[in-house]
């Protein structure tokens, strides 16, 4: 049993620097590099994070803080140079990403590895409205916010979202395709499945719309059964067996409270 409930208002918050944490099954040769690449359009400080794996056993990663890693925007050939930090977080202010301009990441380590991975920054596709979704599993209640849009008619767009409880930290929680809805007009439930939401509640939403390369690498992440015999790593667009990914994409924040507008019957 479903219905849908009151719409949520809407505020639009300006985007600031994020990352997500990855989990990886390390390879059984130490050595290899992690990296966690995700830019966003109105980001004023872009960040990347380079680690490398220095212990199967206890699943140990290490900073790396002295590559040179830089962005090529592939339209105008303009490189930006990357700044290192000490904890391996490598850091740009300078560098304004554009709707439908495809950038190059590069990354030269030390010891003469190099790595590439390119990514192109898709138009943002406007939500039509957001509302609230209650679903009744057997004597439980469950709550979850639903966004509802036109798709575009060309094919290619790719959804990621991410959400945040009452101020806590942004999660991922879930990537779409326009595989089987192309052009169509698309509800996207938005459903943490390790919390369930509660009347009162403050949601807020990152929704990003990401590439191919990007789409690919989280489906591929939330699709990895740990309990596996034989676990493999999400599917990677860095060369050189590098693990990890670089995106760019363009996103907003939607936030707002999870209320019932009316009693239930």
């Amino acid at each position: 049993m479903k219905k849908i409930l009151s719409v949520i208002a809407v505020t639009l918050f300006a985007l600031s620097a994020c990352e997500d944490k990855i989990e990886l099954e390390l390879p059984e040769n130490t050595g290899q590099l992690v990296i966690t690449a995700d830019l966003m359009v109105s980001d004023q400080q872009h960040e990347i994070s380079i680690q490398k794996v220095v212990s199967i056993k206890d699943s140990l990663l290490a900073p790396i803080t002295d590559a040179e890693v830089t962005v090529k925007n592939m339209q105008n050939n303009r490189t930006y140079t990357f700044l290192a930090g000490a904890d391996g977080v490598y850091t740009n202010k300078t560098l304004r990403l554009q709707e439908k301009a495809t950038y190059q990441l590069q990354v030269k380590t030390a010891d003469g590895r190099e790595i590439q991975g390119t990514s192109k920054v898709p138009g943002y596709v406007d939500v039509d409205s957001i509302g609230l979704s209650e679903r009744i599993i057997f004597t439980d209640t469950i709550y979850y916010p639903t966004l509802v849009f036109t798709d575009p008619p060309e094919i290619g767009n790719y959804y990621k979202y991410k959400m945040s409880v009452n101020g806590g930290k942004l999660r991922f929680i879930d990537v779409f395709s326009d595989k089987y809805n192309n052009g169509l007009e698309v509800q996207h439930d938005i459903i943490d499945r390790d919390r369930d939401l509660k009347i009162g509640d403050r949601v807020r939403i990152l929704r990003q719309c990401i590439d191919v390369g990007a789409y690919n690498y989280w489906n591929s992440f939330q699709m990895i059964n740990p309990g596996a015999a034989s676990p493999s790593n999400p599917i990677s667009n860095l060369s050189n067996n590098a693990l990890g990914y670089f995106s760019v994409s363009v996103g907003k924040y939607y936030e707002s409270e999870v209320v019932l507008a009316k009693s239930r019957p």
